[in-house]
């Protein structure tokens, strides 16, 4: 498909829906994988994780929308290290905190991208971490570029190829971040073999149905 599908999001269990069928985030793929794990991780420090994140990601959206707004202290060198990190990039924003159910091969996935816009002209899809920057983000981003409807190609792998995928690290100290680019044209298939796994265990697995 090119176009994103019109869905609904439940941001309390963070599911999406199609025609109240529930469609798989890129996290959960991600997990169903094997490629991320939680369980040996404190759930005390997730939620802290969590919630700095979250509020990190909000300051930059709407540093990306031009809007004035205040911050915890916690929280401004993050975002002083985006606007840095945005400037030597001469990064322009297009769409920010995005979310859409796209698909792959017919099957549909939902995502919400952190940043997309021009990276020196160029088209880019970014996405920032406040923490460790992993292997398996780079397939996150593969998923996003591949996904994300673009108005002259049509298919999943001219998407995925049309865009840089970057991740900034960002600086607890409002330094420039440290920019990760995911270079691997092998992530889009390591991202299609997440997705067809996730697809076989939902049609075959209960415990996973069950589960929102």
């Amino acid at each position: 498909m090119s176009a994103a599908a019109a869905f609904t999001f439940n941001e309390d269990t963070h599911t999406y829906q199609v025609d109240g069928r529930i469609v798989p985030g890129c996290t959960r793929i991600l997990e169903q994988a094997g490629m991320i794990n939680f369980d040996h991780v404190n759930r005390d420090i997730l939620e802290r994780k969590s919630e700095l994140g979250s509020a990190v990601h909000k300051a930059c959206h709407l540093f990306n929308l031009k809007r004035s707004f205040t911050c915890d202290e916690q929280v401004r060198g993050y975002l002083n290290s985006w606007k840095e990190t945005a400037r030597t990039l001469k990064f322009e924003a297009r769409m920010s905190e995005y979310q859409l159910v796209a698909g792959v091969n017919g099957m549909l996935y939902g995502m919400q991208i952190d940043a997309e816009g021009l990276v020196r002209g160029a088209e880019a899809i970014l996405d920032y971490k406040t923490g460790a920057v992993m292997a398996h983000h780079a397939i996150q981003l593969a998923g996003y570029a591949a996904g994300l409807y673009h108005p002259r190609l049509e298919t999943a792998m001219a998407r995925f190829r049309s865009r840089k995928r970057i991740i900034v690290k960002l600086q607890e100290d409002g330094s420039l971040a440290k920019i990760h680019y995911c270079e691997e044209t092998s992530d889009f298939d390591v991202f299609v073999s997440a997705l067809t796994t996730t697809y076989w265990k939902m049609k075959h697995e209960k415990s996973y149905r069950e589960k929102p």
